[in-house]
């Protein structure tokens, strides 16, 4: 079986804005990211397929930047591959992702998604093996 997604997904509630060109920017609300992408829930105008700028702002106040397309519509969601980022983004999802991955929640994510049994592929097509240390290393 085949996994389409090789970053965690974190659950985040936050304010989002998307700009395209000259258009009036949109607002909406996120409901998760990750590296790869990010979802949002309650757009204020119709989305196009198309490019955006993105401006994510976390309830601490933490702002994340990035150019994202869409890639998938599903009713009142819409799912974004993550484009381009900076790296103080980058720096604030690896310590979302890295938090989360402390928490029940992560392990039913694995569980509910059978993510030790998927395989992995990156950009290149080449399988990733993914591994795990417990506390002592091992």
């Amino acid at each position: 079986m085949g996994h389409k997604r090789i970053f965690v997904r974190v659950p985040l509630t936050a304010e989002a804005t998307l700009s395209a060109g000259q258009k009036k920017a949109i607002t909406a609300r996120t409901v998760d990211i990750s590296q790869g992408g990010f979802c949002i829930t309650g757009p204020s105008e119709d989305l196009s397929e198309s490019e955006y700028q993105i401006e994510i702002v976390t309830a601490n106040g933490d702002r994340l930047n990035m150019y994202a397309r869409l890639v998938r519509r599903d009713g009142e969601y819409a799912g974004f591959e993550t484009l381009e980022m900076n790296d103080q983004s980058l720096e604030i999802i690896t310590f979302l992702v890295s938090e989360y991955q402390m928490t029940p929640e992560f392990v039913k994510q694995l569980d509910e998604f059978d993510l030790l049994s998927q395989r992995f592929i990156d950009d290149e097509g080449n399988e990733l093996e993914i591994t795990f240390d417990d506390d002592r290393g091992r």
